[in-house]
Protein backbone atom coordinates (compact mmCIF):
# COMPACT_ATOMS: atom_id res chain seq x y z
CA UNK A 1 0.00 0.00 0.00
CA UNK A 2 2.77 2.46 0.67
CA UNK A 3 4.87 1.68 -2.57
CA UNK A 4 1.38 2.88 -4.49
CA UNK A 5 0.87 6.01 -2.76
CA UNK A 6 4.57 6.82 -3.33
CA UNK A 7 3.30 6.00 -7.17
CA UNK A 8 0.84 8.39 -6.62
CA UNK A 9 2.92 11.28 -4.91
CA UNK A 10 5.35 10.48 -7.78
CA UNK A 11 2.99 11.43 -10.48
CA UNK A 12 2.34 14.94 -8.57
CA UNK A 13 6.27 15.22 -8.53
CA UNK A 14 6.97 14.69 -12.42
CA UNK A 15 4.03 16.72 -13.79
CA UNK A 16 4.78 19.90 -11.15
CA UNK A 17 8.81 19.57 -12.42
CA UNK A 18 7.52 18.94 -16.22
CA UNK A 19 5.66 22.34 -16.47
CA UNK A 20 8.76 24.00 -13.99
CA UNK A 21 7.25 23.98 -10.70
CA UNK A 22 9.30 24.20 -7.67
CA UNK A 23 8.95 21.30 -5.37
CA UNK A 24 10.62 21.56 -1.88
CA UNK A 25 10.73 17.75 -0.83
CA UNK A 26 9.72 14.03 -1.91
CA UNK A 27 9.05 11.95 0.92
CA UNK A 28 9.06 8.20 1.97
CA UNK A 29 6.57 8.01 4.73
CA UNK A 30 5.65 10.93 6.86
CA UNK A 31 7.72 13.39 9.82
CA UNK A 32 9.48 13.45 11.77
CA UNK A 33 12.41 13.03 8.80
CA UNK A 34 15.35 10.43 9.71
CA UNK A 35 17.43 11.67 6.59
CA UNK A 36 18.12 12.64 3.45
CA UNK A 37 18.71 10.33 0.77
CA UNK A 38 19.48 12.20 -2.42
CA UNK A 39 18.70 15.34 -4.42
CA UNK A 40 17.02 15.65 -7.83
CA UNK A 41 15.56 17.88 -10.30
CA UNK A 42 16.75 20.19 -7.76
CA UNK A 43 14.34 18.36 -4.87
CA UNK A 44 15.41 16.43 -1.68
CA UNK A 45 14.24 13.08 -1.34
CA UNK A 46 13.88 12.17 2.36
CA UNK A 47 13.48 9.19 4.65
CA UNK A 48 10.74 9.80 7.09
CA UNK A 49 10.16 7.82 10.74
CA UNK A 50 6.73 7.25 10.07
CA UNK A 51 6.52 4.37 7.72
CA UNK A 52 3.06 5.39 5.85
CA UNK A 53 3.18 6.08 2.22
CA UNK A 54 4.75 9.48 1.39
CA UNK A 55 4.16 12.72 0.08
CA UNK A 56 5.32 15.67 -2.19
CA UNK A 57 5.79 19.46 -1.01
CA UNK A 58 4.65 21.50 -3.80
CA UNK A 59 5.89 25.13 -3.86
CA UNK A 60 2.83 27.37 -3.38
CA UNK A 61 0.24 24.73 -3.70
CA UNK A 62 -1.27 25.65 -0.04
CA UNK A 63 -1.68 29.30 -0.73
CA UNK A 64 -4.78 29.85 0.83
CA UNK A 65 -2.30 29.66 4.45
CA UNK A 66 -0.55 31.83 2.97
CA UNK A 67 -3.29 34.14 1.43
CA UNK A 68 -4.68 34.38 5.02
CA UNK A 69 -1.07 35.36 7.06
CA UNK A 70 0.42 37.88 4.55
CA UNK A 71 4.42 37.14 5.31
CA UNK A 72 7.36 37.59 2.95
CA UNK A 73 7.34 33.82 2.20
CA UNK A 74 3.53 34.59 0.98
CA UNK A 75 4.54 37.61 -1.40
CA UNK A 76 7.73 34.93 -3.14
CA UNK A 77 5.05 32.66 -4.05
CA UNK A 78 2.58 35.20 -5.23
CA UNK A 79 5.64 36.54 -7.56
CA UNK A 80 7.27 33.31 -8.09
CA UNK A 81 7.38 32.04 -11.30
CA UNK A 82 7.74 28.34 -10.04
CA UNK A 83 5.00 28.24 -7.87
CA UNK A 84 1.99 26.35 -8.27
CA UNK A 85 -0.29 29.72 -7.69
CA UNK A 86 1.44 31.39 -10.67
CA UNK A 87 0.49 28.32 -13.26
CA UNK A 88 -2.58 28.62 -15.33
CA UNK A 89 -5.95 26.42 -13.85
CA UNK A 90 -5.40 23.81 -16.80
CA UNK A 91 -1.76 22.96 -15.15
CA UNK A 92 -2.81 23.04 -11.60
CA UNK A 93 -5.63 20.61 -12.60
CA UNK A 94 -2.73 18.42 -14.27
CA UNK A 95 -0.59 18.14 -11.43
CA UNK A 96 -3.63 17.35 -9.29
CA UNK A 97 -4.28 14.65 -11.76
CA UNK A 98 -0.60 13.03 -11.64
CA UNK A 99 -1.05 10.73 -8.70
CA UNK A 100 -4.59 9.05 -10.77
CA UNK A 101 -3.00 9.10 -13.81
CA UNK A 102 0.29 7.01 -12.51
CA UNK A 103 -1.98 4.87 -10.72
CA UNK A 104 -3.73 3.89 -13.75
CA UNK A 105 -0.80 3.59 -15.35
CA UNK A 106 1.02 1.34 -12.70
CA UNK A 107 -1.91 -1.04 -12.44
CA UNK A 108 -1.46 -1.07 -16.40
CA UNK A 109 1.61 -1.74 -16.36
CA UNK A 110 1.01 -4.81 -13.62
CA UNK A 111 -1.87 -6.43 -15.62
CA UNK A 112 0.12 -6.19 -19.13
CA UNK A 113 3.13 -8.27 -17.24
CA UNK A 114 0.23 -10.56 -16.06
CA UNK A 115 -1.22 -11.27 -19.27
CA UNK A 116 1.96 -10.75 -21.08
CA UNK A 117 0.08 -7.87 -23.77
CA UNK A 118 -0.39 -4.43 -23.53
CA UNK A 119 -3.91 -4.89 -25.15
CA UNK A 120 -5.31 -6.81 -22.74
CA UNK A 121 -3.91 -5.44 -20.06
CA UNK A 122 -5.28 -2.10 -21.30
CA UNK A 123 -8.99 -3.78 -21.41
CA UNK A 124 -8.58 -5.50 -17.94
CA UNK A 125 -7.26 -2.31 -16.45
CA UNK A 126 -10.44 -0.65 -18.01
CA UNK A 127 -12.77 -3.25 -17.05
CA UNK A 128 -10.91 -3.16 -13.08
CA UNK A 129 -12.00 0.58 -12.89
CA UNK A 130 -15.37 0.37 -14.37
CA UNK A 131 -16.08 -1.54 -11.45
CA UNK A 132 -14.34 0.37 -8.75
CA UNK A 133 -16.15 3.53 -9.78
CA UNK A 134 -19.70 1.22 -9.62
CA UNK A 135 -18.83 -0.25 -6.32
CA UNK A 136 -18.08 3.25 -4.92
CA UNK A 137 -20.89 4.90 -5.96
CA UNK A 138 -22.71 2.02 -4.45
CA UNK A 139 -20.69 0.99 -1.83
CA UNK A 140 -21.51 0.25 1.88
CA UNK A 141 -19.08 1.10 5.08
CA UNK A 142 -19.06 -2.91 5.64
CA UNK A 143 -17.46 -3.96 2.67
CA UNK A 144 -14.65 -1.52 3.15
CA UNK A 145 -10.85 -2.59 4.39
CA UNK A 146 -8.71 -0.75 5.41
CA UNK A 147 -4.47 -1.74 5.90
CA UNK A 148 -5.24 -4.61 8.33
CA UNK A 149 -8.00 -6.05 6.11
CA UNK A 150 -5.82 -5.12 3.10
CA UNK A 151 -2.92 -7.27 4.81
CA UNK A 152 -4.86 -10.23 5.16
CA UNK A 153 -6.18 -10.12 1.53
CA UNK A 154 -2.62 -9.74 -0.02
CA UNK A 155 -1.37 -12.80 2.26
CA UNK A 156 -4.15 -14.77 1.15
CA UNK A 157 -3.72 -13.97 -2.03
CA UNK A 158 0.62 -14.25 -2.38
CA UNK A 159 -0.43 -18.11 -1.64
CA UNK A 160 -2.25 -18.31 -4.79
CA UNK A 161 1.25 -16.91 -6.83
CA UNK A 162 2.77 -14.56 -7.98
CA UNK A 163 0.14 -13.45 -10.54
CA UNK A 164 -2.68 -13.07 -8.39
CA UNK A 165 -0.26 -10.74 -6.26
CA UNK A 166 0.29 -8.57 -9.06
CA UNK A 167 -3.37 -8.44 -9.88
CA UNK A 168 -4.60 -7.68 -6.48
CA UNK A 169 -1.93 -5.07 -6.46
CA UNK A 170 -3.22 -3.37 -9.92
CA UNK A 171 -6.83 -3.60 -7.98
CA UNK A 172 -5.60 -1.52 -5.35
CA UNK A 173 -3.60 1.27 -6.95
CA UNK A 174 -7.18 1.66 -9.19
CA UNK A 175 -8.83 1.93 -5.91
CA UNK A 176 -6.57 4.26 -4.96
CA UNK A 177 -6.76 6.29 -8.25
CA UNK A 178 -10.44 6.01 -8.28
CA UNK A 179 -11.09 7.11 -4.38
CA UNK A 180 -8.61 9.92 -5.38
CA UNK A 181 -11.16 11.61 -7.48
CA UNK A 182 -13.92 11.38 -5.43
CA UNK A 183 -14.82 15.11 -4.41
CA UNK A 184 -14.19 15.38 -1.05
CA UNK A 185 -12.39 18.25 0.58
CA UNK A 186 -8.71 17.02 1.27
CA UNK A 187 -8.33 14.45 -1.83
CA UNK A 188 -7.04 15.37 -5.04
CA UNK A 189 -11.05 15.37 -6.30
CA UNK A 190 -11.65 17.80 -3.83
CA UNK A 191 -8.96 20.02 -4.87
CA UNK A 192 -9.77 19.50 -8.52
CA UNK A 193 -13.46 20.62 -7.41
CA UNK A 194 -11.94 23.89 -6.22
CA UNK A 195 -9.92 24.74 -8.73
CA UNK A 196 -12.74 23.77 -11.69
CA UNK A 197 -15.12 26.58 -8.98
CA UNK A 198 -12.02 29.32 -9.52
CA UNK A 199 -11.80 28.76 -12.95
CA UNK A 200 -15.53 29.16 -13.62
CA UNK A 201 -16.17 31.86 -11.01
CA UNK A 202 -12.64 33.68 -12.24
CA UNK A 203 -12.00 34.24 -8.59
CA UNK A 204 -10.15 32.51 -5.59
CA UNK A 205 -11.60 30.67 -3.10
CA UNK A 206 -11.73 32.68 0.45
CA UNK A 207 -8.81 31.18 2.72
CA UNK A 208 -11.24 30.95 5.88
CA UNK A 209 -13.64 28.59 3.48
CA UNK A 210 -10.79 26.79 2.28
CA UNK A 211 -9.33 26.14 5.58
CA UNK A 212 -13.00 24.70 6.67
CA UNK A 213 -13.84 22.64 4.45
CA UNK A 214 -10.43 21.19 3.93
CA UNK A 215 -10.52 20.48 7.84
CA UNK A 216 -13.92 19.02 7.71
CA UNK A 217 -12.27 16.89 5.04
CA UNK A 218 -9.69 15.40 6.99
CA UNK A 219 -11.86 14.90 9.80
CA UNK A 220 -14.05 12.83 7.75
CA UNK A 221 -11.46 10.97 6.26
CA UNK A 222 -10.16 10.36 9.85
CA UNK A 223 -13.41 9.17 11.21
CA UNK A 224 -13.92 7.07 8.21
CA UNK A 225 -10.05 5.30 9.16
CA UNK A 226 -10.58 4.98 12.53
CA UNK A 227 -14.35 3.12 11.94
CA UNK A 228 -12.64 1.22 9.09
CA UNK A 229 -10.00 -0.31 11.40
CA UNK A 230 -12.15 -1.48 13.94
CA UNK A 231 -13.56 -3.36 11.92
CA UNK A 232 -10.75 -4.95 10.14
CA UNK A 233 -9.87 -6.19 13.94
CA UNK A 234 -13.56 -7.26 14.61
CA UNK A 235 -13.07 -9.62 11.41
CA UNK A 236 -9.81 -10.65 12.20
CA UNK A 237 -10.72 -11.47 16.07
Amino acid sequence: MSALVIVHELGHFLVARFFGIRVDEFGIGFPPRAKKLFLWKGTPFTLNWLPFGGFVKIFGENTHLETEFPSALGNSVSKSSDSFQNKNRGIQAAVLMGGVVFNFLFAWLLLAIVYRSLYIGLSNTLMFTSETIKAILHFTLAEVSGPLGIVGIVGEASSYGFSSLLILTALISINLSVINLVPIPALDGGRLLFVGIEAVTRRKIKPAIFNFLNLAGFALLILLMVFITIQDVRNIF
